[in-house]
């Protein structure tokens, strides 16, 4: 029973990770934006250490969309940029514009508009961009694809033999 609840979480979250790169893909893909949310949620993964020691290299940023006037001083958020997505700290307010800064910058970015963010940063999954990038690349999308079918067909060939043992006694 244990096993049957162990391969059940495994699969749906390889399923939603799955999902979730095929739908980021579409998005991309077709031109509709470069950081796709999923109702109200979306991922990025840290590229820079601009960041740090807060949030690294490779961690994986879980973002949510905030009504715009609940943005405060102090707040991390992933805004966009000239080219790609950014995720720095909020270092002032001042109306609907808002000045950014990376903890591990000496200067702060240009002034954003509260419309350019993308949303705040609500979790920070440490290390788990390493794996989410090869997920995207086409082997671990293979892999990815195959894993589920393993758990979802491994299941019943486990059971398979126990079944025939116990009809044949």
């Amino acid at each position: 029973m244990v096993k049957k609840i162990i391969s059940v979480v495994i699969a749906t979250l390889l399923g939603l990770i799955l999902i979730g790169n095929i739908y980021g893909l579409v998005q991309r893909k077709t031109g509709q934006t470069a950081f796709p949310m999923f109702l109200g949620f979306g991922k990025a993964i840290v590229v820079s250490g601009s960041m740090a020691p807060a949030i690294k290299v490779n961690d994986i940023v879980i973002v949510h969309q905030v009504p715009q006037a609940t943005y405060q001083k102090g707040d991390i958020v992933t805004y966009q940029s000239p080219g790609y997505p950014v995720t720095h700290r909020i270092a002032a307010i001042a109306g609907d514009t808002l000045i950014t800064k990376g903890d591990a910058n000496d200067a702060a970015d240009q002034p954003i508009k509260t419309r350019d963010i993308y949303g705040k940063v609500v979790l920070t999954l440490p290390k788990i961009g390493y794996l989410l990038r090869w997920l995207q690349e086409p082997l671990g999308l293979v892999v990815l694809v195959a894993g589920l079918i393993a758990i979802w067909e491994g299941d019943k060939w486990l059971t398979l033999p126990r079944e025939k043992s116990k009809k044949s006694r």
